[in-house]
């Protein structure tokens, strides 16, 4: 991915870009410099450029989107992503870290490992466990009636209360009774929400109590039956004998009734004996009446009406619901004995995994596994006012789950442990930032691991932050810079972080870069001062006249600090951003000698034409500027426009005020305090005073500039300075 190839059409504002990034070096040729090989891109653009755009063009392609212009939608989109043959560029190699995600998980958190070939073998075993565990599980839902399309895993775990169901379907195939008289009752006839509801009720759950507590004291005076050979226990047994063909050989059964032994030839004979106990007992007014109380409870709504219903037609359920949760775990015995094959099946695919999931789990345990690094490292660097933990350590590394993640909040005067969604309410916007910035190193981290090869696209990531946690950022950017597999593209408008992460990874000449606009077509261009932009206009005050325009605030604002304000040096500069009453007589020569006074290294400057008006050099750079139009990027001529237009727009209201004394009056913020005049003056002025407020609006920080701080003029598209230079040229 050394060569990024990007040719965009109409994607969400850009109209066209046609563009490579080389992050390959060259060996120097005669008259350029040598280009070092470089893992980083800059690429600031004023507000309203493209920046935006770019990384969602950019997300698109990640995320297998197309791209379109939103506004004009009709117009025909075209994207095109490449990079070099030997690593092609795919949706999987591109990460977009947007300024901000309040609830960001990547795909890759989960896939820190512990030891990459263990993980293997234990994501294989996995794989074939879930595959039988599914297979087992479709076996019950369709043995025990399981309603809709989702399995009964949840229930039996709500049944059975184990913690893991590998374990718990492992063990109980090596413990199957082979019961399954219960195995054609449907499941959820008998026990959904409303029947254990009314179950766990206390009347209704008494009643039931009351009846079985009767009925066993029945069964206890059979002389036929007893707890254990109860009815439903003589079915069974002649179930049994009659299918094995007990009868058709001749044999008989005695039974045992009352003392009274009887010699029983068939299976009539033993059902007739067992139903005639079965209706003496059901018969018993004391037990008749127990269930009607029952019966009673069980009319209440639709719902246990229709277990009712369902009773009636398996009456063996009522005699085992005094224990229904005990009945439930006998349901599901009843079904795991039916499908004892399938549940083999699965305890031999677990028994042969176990050894592999028990040492990947030892090691999950042992290890310091890498997400916790980033975690460590995320506090160690972050100013935040928590501590992160994260609290599953072994099932992320074993079942890919996601790091949960919990917070500590610190005040100052005490620790507590805080959810998520608090602690997003309590944060400033730059701490949850901060927050965010977590799991981008999660997903940073885990292709690390991977060692996939990626570009970064990186969108003002430090927008918001404070200084301490910017430079955290940028420190760890300059740290992922040197992988040799990553690439990275910062996309910012804001020039003191892409002038500071320039600086911090030593981002070479060529890969710092202005975006810039031609009649709808985007392209980069070198950024032209990398430096110190007034070290370069000294050079060429005497061969540029631009520079030395341009020049004029930064040598005032010197001035001031040297000379003061009631120096001659400053009080001519100053004629020449406001306009006093020596401002048209000001010349070239008049700007040589205040240069030269406070500039300490131009003792020697021969500014050329020194008779020529400086007033007029202003306006003729600043015309030639407005004629071409050009959207440009460069320093110097929005500050002579933005010189340009303050002063013909004070020429302006001094000439329509026609208030000498007033002006010179004037000594501090003149042009605000000719525009509250004008307005004051000339209410009904409403186009010319619209015009005077944008000037107001937009000059004064491109005009006071120092060496420090320049990024507002820089934030400004020279085409609203071209514009508004017009409009003040048009006021009459």
């Amino acid at each position: 991915m050394d060569v990024l190839g990007i040719k965009l059409e109409n994607c969400y504002g850009i109209q066209q870009l046609d563009a490579s990034l080389n992050f390959l070096g060259s060996p120097k040729l005669k008259g350029s410099p040598e280009i070092p090989p470089g893992s980083a891109f800059s690429i600031y653009a004023p507000n309203g450029f493209m920046k935006t755009s770019l990384a969602r063009t950019f997300l698109d392609f990640q995320e297998g989107r197309d791209s379109q212009d939103l506004v004009f939608p009709a117009r025909p989109t075209s994207r095109s992503i490449t990079s070099d043959p030997a690593t092609p560029i795919t949706p999987e190699s591109v990460f977009v870290i947007k300024p901000y995600v309040e609830r960001y998980a990547g795909a890759g958190t989960s896939t820190l490992l512990v030891n990459p070939k263990l993980r293997s073998e234990y994501e294989e075993s996995v794989r074939n466990i879930e595959s039988t565990q599914e297979d087992l599980l479709k076996a019950l839902k369709e043995v025990s009636g399981w309603p809709g399309k989702t399995s009964p895993a949840s229930e039996i775990k709500e049944v059975f209360q184990f913690k893991s169901s590998y374990e718990f379907f492992a063990e109980l195939a090596d413990v199957l009774d082979g019961d399954t008289r219960f195995s054609d009752l449907i499941y959820s006839e008998i026990f959904n929400d409303r029947t254990i509801a009314a179950f766990r009720a206390g009347t209704l759950h008494e009643q039931l109590q009351e009846y079985m507590s009767k009925y066993q004291e029945l069964v206890d005076k059979s002389p036929l039956l007893s707890r254990k050979f109860n009815h439903a226990g003589a079915a069974d047994v002649s179930k049994s004998l009659q299918s094995n063909g007990f009868f058709d050989a001749n044999h008989t059964l005695n039974i045992s009734n009352g003392g009274e032994r009887l010699e029983i030839s068939s299976a009539k004979d033993l059902e007739a004996l067992v139903v005639a106990e079965k209706q003496r007992i059901l018969g018993d007014k004391e037990l008749s009446a127990k269930f009607e109380a029952v019966d009673k409870q069980l009319q209440k709504n639709a719902e246990l009406k229709k277990f009712r219903e369902y009773l009636t037609q398996h009456p063996e359920i009522l005699t085992e619901l005094g224990d229904f949760d005990g009945f439930r775990r006998k349901l599901w015995n009843s079904y795991f004995n039916v499908v004892q094959p399938v549940l083999s099946s699965f305890g031999a695919a677990f028994s042969s995994a176990k050894g592999v999931i028990t040492e990947t789990a030892r090691q999950a345990v042992e290890e310091k596994t890498k997400w916790t690094a980033v975690v460590t490292q995320f506090n160690e660097r972050f100013y935040v006012p928590f501590k992160l933990l994260v609290q599953n350590q072994q099932d992320v590394i074993l079942k890919g789950e996601t790091p949960k993640v919990v917070f500590e909040f610190e005040d100052g005067h005490g620790t507590c442990g805080v959810e998520e969604d608090k602690l997003l309410q309590v944060l400033s916007q730059g701490e949850k930032r901060a927050l965010y910035i977590l799991n981008v190193l999660f997903e940073i981290q885990a292709r690390l691991e991977s060692k996939q090869h990626t570009l970064l696209v990186i969108d003002d990531i430090a927008d918001s932050f404070d200084y301490k946690n910017k430079y955290a950022i940028i420190e760890y950017f300059n740290e992922i810079s040197k992988v040799p597999f990553f690439r990275l593209v910062f996309l910012t408008h804001n020039f003191d972080f892409h002038r500071t992460i320039s600086s911090r990874l030593q981002i070479s000449r060529s890969r710092r870069l202005f975006a810039k606009k031609n009649q709808g077509a985007l392209s980069f261009v070198q950024e032209k001062y990398q430096n110190n932009p007034f070290v370069t206009w000294k050079k060429g005050l005497a061969q540029n006249s631009a520079f030395l325009v341009a020049s004029i605030p930064f040598v005032r604002n010197l001035a001031e600090y040297c000379h003061g304000v009631a120096s001659p040096h400053y009080l001519k500069l100053t004629s020449l951003l406001h306009i006093k009453a020596d401002s048209p007589s000001l010349t070239v020569g008049d700007l040589e000698v205040s240069f030269k006074a406070t500039l300490l290294d131009q003792t020697d400057l021969k500014l050329p034409n020194p008779e020529a008006f400086a007033l007029q050099l202003i306006y003729d750079e600043a015309e030639a500027l407005a004629v071409g139009a050009h959207d440009d990027v460069e320093l110097e001529s929005k500050v002579i426009l933005s010189i340009g237009i303050r002063l013909k727009a004070e020429e302006f209201m001094i000439a329509k005020i026609n208030d000498p004394a007033f002006v010179n009056a004037i000594s501090s913020n003149q042009t605000f305090e000719l525009y509250s005049r004008f307005v004051s003056a000339f209410p009904g002025a409403s186009d010319q005073i619209v015009v005077l407020s944008q000037v107001n609006l937009m000059t004064p920080e491109n005009i006071h500039l120092n060496s420090f701080m320049y990024e507002p003029i820089l934030d400004m598209s020279a085409l609203h300075l071209y514009d508004l230079y017009g409009k003040v040229k048009a006021l009459t």
